[in-house]
């Protein structure tokens, strides 16, 4: 792991928009509303968020890539006061080898709040939520110097930033990014999601063991190719696309995994959040893309799968495939690329 740590001034800047949305496994559980030096940060009070998001939106996905060239304001005041031990808020390198930066926020005060990373020319913005735990969001334009600053709502679409931390990140297996647990593709071992993922895969496994044995063949094991099967073929065949949930969403909504298996069903969304956390979950690297179906111009989310036999990445669109499947329809697993413009990757 390479990085050095360089921890800015706090300064107010003004965007000129407001359409921030949230952002891979949560990261690691604060034991408590504490610092990391054992000093406490002030108690929050706990926040309803509505479920909410509508997929045909632009302006309401959770999170996007704005280069340089966006309409973006700064304003720096002369007297600029870091306010992170005020608001409870925490940014860590320490896992940047892994593809990600933790953000711990934890104030009483009810603030739009976002984050910022930046590398080179480009940035994502995120929400940022009051929670007791840090939360990891991804690294994923590569190895250099990453900026990763907290900003505060003050009126309208103006932010004034209250932290930041930069550091030169050296990724060391560029997949890893995406193996991890964020906002987006938030997956843990004790999710019911996960240990599904688990019983499909050893199912899996001892049935090529037990037909190897039948055939005097060596103990196997499973390709990537065969892992990802299994678990996008349960996906497509259990959860159905509902058309009623995109009505009145806003850009606040999350998916959770666990709600997506009980209730059955979900958005194109909610299909590649889950899709990606439990090949994620079984080694296998999974990008959750977002971006315009061409054929449409329809917003859209899917995944892009490493095949680590085969060293590529495959399209896979499980909301399409699942429709195509329940209804009677053929369906490949890999999609032609060049049918999708994908305009950020997390």
């Amino acid at each position: 792991m390479v990085y050095s740590l360089i921890v800015e001034t706090t300064h107010s800047y003004r965007f000129s928009y407001d359409n921030g949305k949230p952002v891979e496994r949560l990261g690691r559980k604060a034991i408590g509303p504490s610092r990391k030096d054992g000093s406490q940060f002030p108690k929050r009070r706990s926040y309803m968020k509505k479920v909410v998001f509508f997929i045909l939106s632009f302006m309401l996905t959770v999170s996007w890539v704005i280069p340089t060239s966006a309409n973006t304001v700064y304003a720096d005041p002369s007297a600029a006061v870091t306010e992170a031990v005020r608001y409870g808020m925490e940014i860590e390198f320490d896992m940047a080898s892994k593809g990600v930066v933790s953000v711990f926020y934890n104030s009483e005060e009810d603030m739009k709040m976002k984050v910022v990373v930046q590398c080179g020319a480009d940035r994502y913005i995120y929400n940022l939520y009051n929670r007791n735990e840090y939360v990891n969001y991804p690294l994923q334009m590569g190895d250099g110097l990453y900026t990763v600053s907290i900003y505060q709502n003050t009126t309208g679409n103006k932010y004034r930033k209250l932290d930041s931390k930069s550091a030169n990140v050296t990724i060391g297996n560029k997949n890893d990014v995406f193996l991890q647990s964020t906002l987006e593709v938030n997956w843990d071992e004790e999710d019911a999601s996960i240990i599904l993922a688990d019983e499909l895969v050893e199912a899996a496994l001892l049935a090529k063991q037990e037909k190897a044995l039948e055939q005097d063949r060596e103990q196997v094991r499973l390709t990537d190719t065969e892992i990802i099967s299994v678990i996008y073929e349960y996906v497509i065949d259990n959860i159905v696309y509902d058309y009623d949930k995109i009505k009145g969403l806003d850009y606040s909504y999350i998916p959770v995994n666990d709600i997506t298996l009980e209730i059955g069903s979900g958005i194109c969304y909610d299909y590649s959040a889950l899709l990606a956390s439990m090949l994620r979950s079984q080694g296998i690297p999974a990008k959750m893309a977002k971006g315009y179906l061409n054929e449409s111009g329809v917003y859209h989310a899917w995944n892009e799968i490493y095949i680590g036999g085969e060293d590529r990445w495959v399209v896979v669109d499980s909301t399409l495939d699942a429709y195509r499947k329940q209804n009677g329809y053929t369906y490949v697993l890999e999609k032609d690329g060049g049918t999708y413009n994908k305009v950020k990757e997390l």
